[in-house]
Formats: structure tokens, sequence, C-alpha cells
């Protein structure tokens, strides 16, 4: 999880100082509440289409999600989750238009027959608009419209926090991960789509577009599931790992392939650290992939962003002082130890994401040992552990501005 690498967390205090944390809207109830219209069905499959449109920076599609009943709803009522401005044109399921109404960022749909516990359904939401543009990707997260360096389009998605009901319509809960996922992004001619998992289909359209069909076979965080659009070149690797051959794929862009070529070279040797420590890949299924993104970075599954423009540290910085995390790439080995740290060990509230984050952190001095020896590992670590703030925050609330009292 990017928003709390070290550099980020040396900021909560001040951040948390600027704002009231003991007030919540009724919309930060609605996603991070396991509601009534949300605990008698289990998401089991997301078939997710999308049609990217960077000339007006909007998207349309639809998701098909298949659940399991747990129980019968109280109210024959299910609430999914997309956040304005986007907009539902219609739901249906058994090829009837379903009725429903919206609370803020949650639809909750009526739907027309009897949930039977046991049973497997699926319901179809189609749907449009513009949706948010990050402001600060992947910190403040949504769609990031951008060039590259040759004036080519390169789009970008980042939602860890946000939600990824911020561009596509599901069950927007850490609690509940489907088992498996279609992601089938339909982008203008000349921009190829990276997105999560094995690319199974590549469809040339009548209208000039292209659709992408990637599937991901293992269970996945809403948040990871990714849009990449832009104009990049690819190599393929393998290594032998723990659980057998694993595929390896890169995705820089095209001019940037020599860089990336010698970059990139770090990702094998983090795998095979990795693997001694932490025990098998957990994605061998869906395969390692690097993708180079306009924003810094993000741990999306089997489908890691990139954006330390190829500099060793954190964007050429050593976060630990020691110039020992100048050796290696930041967001190549932080990232990637969240495949293990916060994609196959997930929190079930984004409150504990600090598990994830803590995890990784140890991760790089995991790396740095592996590289280095126990005792680089060691001054490392205790080098990163000046960017640790612990503070004590209170918020008093004083008419209508919040005091820091703690240290």
């Amino acid at each position: 999880m990017r928003l709390a690498t070290l550099a980020a967390l040396a900021l909560l205090p001040a951040a948390l100082a600027a704002q009231d944390t003991t007030r919540y809207t009724r919309a930060d109830t609605l996603r991070g509440t396991n509601g009534p219209a949300r605990a008698w069905w289990d998401a089991t499959f997301y078939d997710l289409h999308v049609r990217v449109n960077p000339a007006d920076s909007t998207i349309d599609g639809r998701n098909g999600i298949t659940y399991r009943v747990l129980s019968a709803p109280p109210a024959r009522e299910m609430q999914i989750d997309l956040q304005v401005p986007m907009q539902i044109d219609s739901i249906v399921q058994d090829r009837r238009r379903l009725t429903f109404r919206r609370d803020s960022n949650a639809i909750f749909v009526t739907l027309a027959v009897p949930q039977r516990t046991g049973d497997s359904k699926t319901i179809t939401v189609w749907y449009h608009g513009r949706p948010k543009v990050a402001r600060r990707p992947p910190w403040d997260g949504g769609y990031t419209w951008s060039r590259d360096s040759s004036g080519t389009t390169w789009v970008a998605t980042s939602n860890e926090g946000l939600g990824a009901s911020v561009w596509w319509p599901n069950k927007d809960i850490s609690s509940d991960e489907p088992d498996s996922q279609r992601i089938a992004i339909t982008s203008p001619e000349g921009l190829e789509d990276v997105s999560n998992g094995r690319l199974r289909n590549t469809t040339r359209n009548a209208d000039g577009t292209t659709t992408y069909e990637w599937f991901v076979t293992r269970p996945i965080n809403n948040y990871n599931v990714t849009v990449t659009l832009g104009r990049f070149a690819h190599w393929a690797d393998t290594v032998d790992g723990e659980a057998g051959r694993l595929t390896m794929d890169f995705y820089p862009l095209a001019g940037n392939l020599a860089a990336a070529r010698r970059q990139w070279v770090q990702a094998r040797s983090m795998m095979q650290c990795f693997e001694r420590w932490f025990g098998p890949f957990p994605w061998y299924e869906d395969g390692f992939k690097l993708i180079e993104t306009p924003h810094l970075g993000m741990e999306h599954q089997s489908g890691i962003a990139y954006g330390n423009h190829y500099l060793n540290g954190y964007r050429g910085r050593d976060l630990s002082g020691t110039g020992l995390g100048l050796q290696w790439d930041f967001i190549i080995i932080h990232e990637a130890a969240h495949e293990w740290w916060g994609n196959n060990i997930s929190a079930a509230d984004h409150a504990d994401m600090w598990v994830h984050e803590s995890f990784a952190n140890y991760a790089e001095g995991i790396y740095t040992e592996c590289q280095q020896g126990k005792m680089a590992g060691a001054a490392y670590l205790i080098g990163a552990r000046r960017g640790i703030r612990n503070p004590v925050i209170e918020i008093v609330q004083r008419g209508s501005a919040p005091t820091r009292t703690g240290g």
C-alpha cells in the first residue's frame, strides 16, 4: 500500500492536526461498514468491461457481479458502491431491469426475486461518467490522464483508500474479495492496456478500438484492479522459483526500454530473496508484472505500478540516511513486498493498513540483508527508523477549530 511509506508517515501528524477525525459522514459509514444490504452476500466473481475515452476523460461499461447468498436479505436490498459523479444507467438480473436508489456513494438495488441461502446469482450494473481525477496520485487517487515524453496518451488508475468504486461498481469493502475476475478494457487505437493477471484475448474492434481481456484466477483486493494505457515495450522472463517456473513480464514505456532493462533486473533478485524469506510468490497462476505508470507506484496485484524514473532509492533519495537504500530501487522492492503483505495476507479494514506497511518496510531491510549482509540489513532498518513518527495526538473540539495537544 503506497499510502503509508516512511515518507508519508512523516506527514501524518500535520495532516491529523488539520482535521477533526471524530466526524464521519454517512457516506463514510456506508462504505466502511458491512451493513445489512452487504452482509447477506459474498462476491465470488467480477466480470468488468470498461471503455476508456481519453479524449473527454470519460469511461463507460458494465460489471457483472456474481455472488453467493449467505442468508436471506432482511429487506431484499443489495448495496453496490459507485462514487459520484459516476452514474448508473441500468441494473439487470435474470433479464429484468431492477429499481434502485442512490444514497451518497452507495446504490441500493431492490431485488425482484427471493434470494435463497446457498444460491449463486449474477447482477449486472451498466454505468458511465467522468471519474474523479487523481490530484496527487497515488495518495490522492482516481484516474490520471497524462502524456509521456513523446506526447502519447498515458492513463492509469490508483485508488487505494479512496476506493475502487471511484471508477467501477463493486462491493467496496476490504473484507470481501472475489475469487477471480475478468478485466476487459477497450482502448483507443494505438494504445495498449496492461491490467492484472494474464492476457487472454486481444480483439480489434470495427471502430478502431482494441479490447484487452485480462483474467485474474486468484482472490484480489478491489483497489488493486488497475487500468494502465500507453505505448509500451514488453519483454518476458522466467525464474525457477519455490513453486515452479514463474513468469515475469515487463512493460516500460516504449521510449524507456533500455533504461528498464538495466534497472528492472532487480526484480529477479527481489523475487529470489523474498521467496526465500516469505515463501512462494502468491500468484504463480497470474504471474508477476512491472508496469510503468505516470504516478510513483502501487502494489497492484500481479501488476506492480512503477514510476520511480529508473532511480535507486526513493526518487533518488535514501530514506534510511545510511547510503544502503541507494543500492536498490525502492518502488520495485517495497511494492513487490506487498504481494505477500497486503495482497496475499490482507487486512479486512483499511484502519489496519499499517500492518501491511510495516511488513513491507521490514522487507526493505530483508532485501538489503540478502544483497549486502546481515549487518547492512540491520543498519538500514535502524536508519529508516528515523522516519517513523508515533506522536500522541488529541483532537479537541473548540468551536469549529480542532486543536493538537499531543507531541
